[in-house]
């Protein structure tokens, strides 16, 4: 009787064990915050001037706020050695034929002022033709975030052939010039050496830019040197931004434009269908739905297409298109129906207060 007490106690005290054990191994385990199923968002692009690009997290219900004109270039975390320029504010840049940026003057940007903007090139279209305005196409990184569209040329692991980039920063929000620099890039190791100074500088800095993979581009000031810009490549779906498109001109040419209210996708995560509300009504559409659409990764899906922006004699109010809304694919697989129901400020009327509405797919 003594023994089956102690055996009793025994499988019980092992049991206690057991269970506690199993409860340390839960609390052991990461804990992953479900998926915000609804939410209405008012991205804070900040008015009229939209000084800011807003990065925003479908899934966690977050904005992240950066100011457009806070950074100059992006290098590609990837296998690849690529270089982004600071689209928002409409940086250009062309590559001149040296490659010992001491060596470089002014003498190297003659007639660069009147071209290499997209003042300039704009003007240009109602004066004489311009022989050079085919190229101004080629003097900014391709619109659909294509790493082939570069400006800059994939940098060469033979130092020799990369090349100086005389680079025209583009703009502030208020209108004002960011100036000008000289650049050029090489590797190092398994990330960049950038060299860069003013045009007329016969000395010039250098910073190295290391790899962080948790991020799609790792970000550079020139006065500032590295910056956060974006939020780490799983944490963002779309961003509000304005944003340098090409405009055609012709059957064969387009020129740098800047376009505000402007909606780009997470070129690596995210995948968006455009839909309209003539096939399908917003508050109908289920998951099922998604599956049958056709899904992009082009940077400019959404673009300026959520939006009007009425023309006069135009019988269109400025302000969200009521006839389109998208499905949003984000990192984690979720599908997410999201629609823009506000572009203008609704008591003034002021463009720059854009607000959206998004609500999670379930299977």
């Amino acid at each position: 009787m003594t023994n089956s007490k102690y055996t009793l106690k025994l499988i019980l005290a092992l049991v206690a064990i057991g269970f506690l054990n199993a409860c340390d191994g839960e609390d052991d385990q990461p804990k992953v915050d479900p998926a915000v199923s609804s939410a209405i968002i008012d991205a804070e692009v900040g008015g009229a001037d939209q000084p800011n690009q807003v990065f925003i997290d479908f899934s966690s219900k977050t904005q992240t706020v950066v100011n457009r004109a806070s950074w100059d270039l992006g290098f590609y975390t990837g296998s690849e050695f690529r270089v982004i320029l600071n689209n928002p504010s409409s940086m250009l840049t062309q590559a001149i034929d040296k490659n010992d940026l001491a060596q470089v003057t002014a003498e190297d940007t003659v007639g660069m002022g009147a071209q290499m903007d997209i003042d300039a090139i704009f003007g240009s279209l109602f004066g004489a033709p311009a022989e050079w305005l085919p190229q101004a196409q080629t003097w900014m990184d391709q619109p659909d975030g294509s790493l082939e569209g570069t400006a800059i040329a994939e940098i060469s692991a033979t130092a020799d052939q990369n090349k100086v980039y005389i680079i025209n920063r583009g703009k502030n929000a208020d209108g004002t010039a960011r100036g000008w620099m000289k650049a050029r890039f090489l590797r190092e190791g398994s990330g960049y050496k950038m060299q860069y100074a003013e045009i007329n500088a016969t000395t010039f800095s250098e910073l190295q830019i290391n790899k962080d993979s948790d991020y799609n581009f790792n970000y550079v000031n020139f006065n500032q040197g590295l910056v956060n810009v974006e939020p780490e490549k799983a944490k963002w779906d779309i961003c509000f931004t304005v944003f340098t498109n090409l405009l055609p001109i012709d059957a064969t040419s387009k020129i740098p434009y800047a376009y505000k209210d402007f909606v780009i996708q997470n070129r690596t995560n995210v995948e968006i269908a455009e839909v309209a509300v003539a096939d399908f009504a917003y508050e109908d559409f289920t998951y099922t739905n998604s599956t049958d659409l056709s899904y992009s990764s082009d940077l400019a899906t959404i673009g300026s297409n959520w939006r009007i922006v009425a023309q006069p004699g135009s019988d269109k109010e400025t302000g969200a298109n009521p006839d389109l809304f998208y499905v949003v694919k984000d990192s984690d697989d979720n599908y997410y129906k999201l629609k823009f129901t506000r572009m203008l400020d609704p008591i003034s009327g002021e463009r720059g207060y854009p607000q959206i509405q998004y609500d999670l797919l379930v299977q």
